[in-house]
């Protein structure tokens, strides 16, 4: 039986297409300050070429197909990236949320224990608690507020053990095959995915990363809740 769901933010809850876009900015202007004119088509290609092999990091993944095999290059690249990540991360502009999971979330709660799982700034909480949704959460914390993150198992392990609950009565939904199925799936948890965003882009390079459904949006989320099998033992 389903007692709880664990829900990533990016992605199904919050629009990071401003994010997204910043980062892309960014790293191409990067890469002219090093001499290297990449047009927006090629930088693109690459990143989604990323994402559909499942790279951690899609755009530092692109980064390097424009400088290698010059390390210090990408060394200096990837410094100046995580910089701008840290600002654009204190105060998240134009990143918001998703009407549907405006209407979803109070709904989810309702019926299971919902916890937070996302990589995500402390930034973030402040976004669903301005939209009146934190309190229906049980489990309140984002990986910096942790100290771990996915696709770490034991991110996942310290979330099932604050509901005290199985990994077998959990569903992990998010939108990432390799931050959010793979490991929910390591664990013995059941997955959702959401095809949303650039990650819907994302082809399963195991079956340890196929989800167990898949749904558009969070309103399709409640029926595909439901539509889960059972385990075969009963529990």
């Amino acid at each position: 039986m389903i007692r709880a769901v664990l829900l990533d933010l990016g992605g199904p809850v919050l629009n990071e297409d401003a994010e997204y876009a910043s980062w892309a900015h960014f790293l191409r202007g990067a890469l002219a300050a090093e001499g290297i004119a990449v047009p927006e088509g090629d930088f693109v290609r690459e990143v989604r070429l990323g994402i559909a092999r499942c790279d951690p990091n899609a755009y530092l993944s692109a980064v390097w197909t424009f400088v290698r095999p010059d390390v210090d290059r990408f060394r200096r690249i990837r410094t100046a990236f995580r910089e701008h990540g840290r600002a654009f991360a204190a105060d998240l502009p134009g990143v918001g949320v998703r009407p549907e999971a405006r209407e979803a979330i109070p709904a989810l709660a309702d019926r299971y224990l919902l916890a937070i799982a996302a990589n995500q700034p402390l930034t973030a909480l402040r976004l669903i608690e301005e939209a009146g949704l934190l309190s229906h959460f049980r489990w309140r914390h984002v990986s910096d507020g942790m100290g771990v993150a996915k696709p770490s198992p034991l991110f996942f392990r310290m979330i099932l053990d604050g509901l005290g609950v199985r990994a077998e009565e959990a569903v992990m939904v998010g939108d990432r095959l390799d931050f959010d199925v793979h490991p929910a799936k390591l664990l013995g948890m059941k997955t959702v995915r959401v095809l949303i965003g650039p990650y819907a882009g994302q082809e399963p390079i195991s079956p340890l990363h196929a989800p167990d459904r898949t749904v558009l949006t969070l309103r399709e989320l409640l029926p595909a809740l439901a539509s889960l099998p059972e385990r075969r033992d009963g529990r």
